[in-house]
């Protein structure tokens, strides 16, 4: 597959070295505003000059491709991703999807419209402690969720930049990932959400950078999410730490060990388990680039396409409504409730 790499600066660097790695992929074309990002991503993989471009736009009037990998800030991914989308391309977009709702849903527009996959990159799912978790949880053995918390602790300096001027930088820029993943272990999906946030006396962040949520899941079970970045001590990895507590049983996850406590009468625990991970062949970007590959050979649906995917970042978008507003916050608003449903009836590839 041709591929067109847009963003080949910072975390683009990863997906240069992916697309390298994976012999069924050919990059074709480079585009990024930096000559230095440019040059150095054509040292790293032996390209010429002659496929280096400012922009999607001029690399689309160029090169001859099947795909695009986007890994650009967020702000840009909506006007990226229906262009690549329009010109008959498939796409693979660096998480979070965009950078507010709106855009989100004018990127699940293009893809039902099109007929194109766009697939948004959640590496978090493929690792092995998490594969496990999900394993475990989906198996049915303990029976349904009932309640659950994820406690995400860490103390991150990033020496300045966006991430300290921003408003709920740890929800913005990090949850993403762990609200993907609790969609992804739970098998459920977020309706409503409240919650707080707060800034400690010795936070270096100037938005509240501490804060806690409380998702209503669609089968009536409550998670609560507590996160910051300017914790002082007892980190965790990370996944955050897990306790997803069942009909007969509860799952904990810390620092890579996942314990399975069978509780099959009320409260008393009649056996405790430490799981193995599941191995993976591919982890990370490298399986969602060979599964973005299969699926759009063989006309189906990624696991984290737009389609899927905007109910893992609607769950930001509301959170940071429910905090700004201190009211509980539906998760999806009517014209994404809309879209899903047209999602569901037909468009797309891979439906």
């Amino acid at each position: 597959m041709r591929f067109i790499q847009v963003g080949v600066g910072g975390f683009g660097t990863v997906w240069g070295r992916v697309l390298r790695e994976n012999r069924d992929a050919q990059v074709v074309g480079l585009a990024d505003v930096s000559d230095d990002a440019l040059r150095k991503a054509c040292e790293a993989g032996g390209y010429g000059s002659d496929i280096c471009f400012k922009s999607l736009k001029d690399a689309l009037r160029k090169v001859k491709a099947d795909a695009v990998v986007l890994s650009t800030p967020p702000a840009f991914h909506r006007q990226d991703v229906v262009a690549a989308m329009k010109a008959g391309l498939d796409v693979i977009c660096e998480k979070p999807m965009a950078d507010s709702l709106a855009a989100c849903k004018a990127m699940l527009k293009a893809a039902l419209e099109t007929g194109r996959t766009c697939v948004v990159s959640q590496n978090y799912r493929y690792a092995p402690p998490m594969w496990t978790l999900a394993a475990a949880m989906r198996s049915g053995e303990l029976g349904a969720i009932g309640q659950a918390k994820l406690d995400f602790f860490m103390g991150v300096d990033f020496h300045g930049g966006f991430r300290h001027a921003m408003p709920y930088p740890v929800i913005v820029d990090m949850s993403i990932h762990h609200f993907d993943l609790i969609r992804f272990v739970t098998g459920l999906d977020a309706v409503g959400v409240s919650g707080a946030a707060w800034n400690p006396p010795w936070s270096n962040y100037k938005g509240d950078c501490s804060s806690t949520a409380l998702f209503e899941m669609n089968n009536g079970a409550r998670i609560l999410y507590n996160a910051s970045w300017c914790a002082k001590g007892a980190f965790c990895d990370w996944n955050a730490n897990w306790q997803v507590e069942c009909e007969k049983g509860t799952v904990t996850y810390r620092q890579g060990e996942i314990r399975v406590h069978r509780v099959p009468g009320l409260y008393k625990i009649e056996k405790t388990e430490v799981l193995p991970h599941t191995a993976l062949p591919l982890t990370g970007q490298h399986y969602v680039l060979d599964e973005f590959m299969r699926c759009v050979k063989e006309r189906r649906r990624p696991s984290t396409a737009v389609q899927d995917n905007i109910r893992s970042v609607a769950m930001v978008f509301a959170a940071v409504k429910a905090l700004r507003s201190g009211r509980k916050t539906e998760v999806l608003d009517k014209g994404t409730l809309a879209l899903l449903e047209r999602a569901r009836g037909g468009g797309g590839a891979g439906n």
